[in-house]
């Protein structure tokens, strides 16, 4: 039996996808948008990040496609709608990055908390300013997590442990048991805004979450209060937000996603800001386990078709 082709459009390791001897893989981790239309038709799978774009025109000149898989949690770079109707099956591995995203959220909020990057920028400059950077503690302070899925609800984990009440919210209803579970009361998102001391969101992208958070939602928001994204850049209004920072309107933020990427100074340059270059689901381990799920996946699938 002829071997499946497999093309991996960006970079990764990869024999960390573990796929078996019946596959034939190349590796392409710079292949250009107009290289791919002339190369997809000889493949049954891709494997991408975010760089390459599987669009409609894509989907169109592969006709020996089978599947695209996506290590990591986004799908946004695929048209879902196209590949769908060419029975093309879509996989990703969202639950790889749970832990690393989590964690980098804890880290976030520990950041804003104590001004640690301003304290080791001072530090550098050779100062010791001991009187200026006065902070709070997590512990009896609250914290609102937009979105409850995998990592909302780690984040509500590690929060809880750590002293703080949890309010939380999310379009799709959460098991009574886990918001038990987690001491985590459901609010709607206006009152998570304007009682919280904290902020986290974990949504997708989808026309109703794009700029979700604009200048009405970031007035609900205390003036100590602090807004952190990991999620998708998008969801804020960014020109909103870098706004009511310059005009001291709420606390801080700390945003590792951007509306575009890298993004402007206006945002990265705003007081009270703490930024970090979309490295949320960057650890070793997790982009190791992101790959070799999406492998897994892609094993299974043909393992079904043979």
């Amino acid at each position: 039996m002829a071997k499946r082709r497999v093309l991996v459009c960006d970079t990764l390791d990869v024999a960390n996808l573990g796929l078996t001897d019946a596959f034939e893989v190349d590796y392409d981790p710079k292949i250009t948008k107009e290289e791919l239309l002339t190369k997809v038709a000889n493949y049954d799978a891709l494997v991408i990040r975010s760089r390459t774009k599987v669009d409609a025109e894509v989907i169109a000149r592969a006709t020996r496609l089978k599947i695209v898989a996506r290590p990591g949690t986004g799908l946004d770079n695929i048209d879902l709608r196209a590949a769908n109707a060419r029975g093309v099956e879509v996989v990703n591995s969202p639950e790889a990055l749970v832990e690393a995203v989590a964690e980098h959220v804890i880290g976030l909020m520990l950041a804003l908390a104590r001004d640690i990057p301003a304290a080791d920028a001072s530090m550098k400059a050779g100062l010791w300013e001991k009187q200026r950077f006065v902070g709070t503690e997590l512990k009896g302070k609250t914290l609102g997590i937009a979105g409850l899925g995998r990592i909302g609800r780690r984040v509500a984990e590690v929060a809880r442990a750590m002293g703080m009440s949890l309010l939380g919210y999310d379009v799709i209803e959460v098991p009574q048991d886990t918001l038990v579970s987690l001491n985590c009361r459901m609010v709607d998102l206006d009152t998570l805004f304007a009682s919280s001391d904290f902020i986290t969101l974990h949504v997708p992208l989808t026309t109703e979450t794009r700029h979700m958070v604009d200048s009405r939602r970031l007035s609900l928001m205390k003036s100590t209060a602090a807004l952190i994204n990991t999620s998708r850049g998008e969801v804020i209004d960014q020109a909103a937000l870098a706004s009511a920072l310059r005009a001291g309107e709420i606390g801080g933020a700390a945003l590792d996603v951007f509306e575009s990427e890298p993004p402007g100074d206006e945002i990265v340059g705003a007081p009270g800001i703490v930024t970090t270059p979309h490295i949320g689901g960057q650890t070793k381990d997790a982009q190791t386990n992101a790959v070799t799920i999406v492998g897994a996946k892609i094993n299974q699938f043909f393992a079904g078709r043979q």
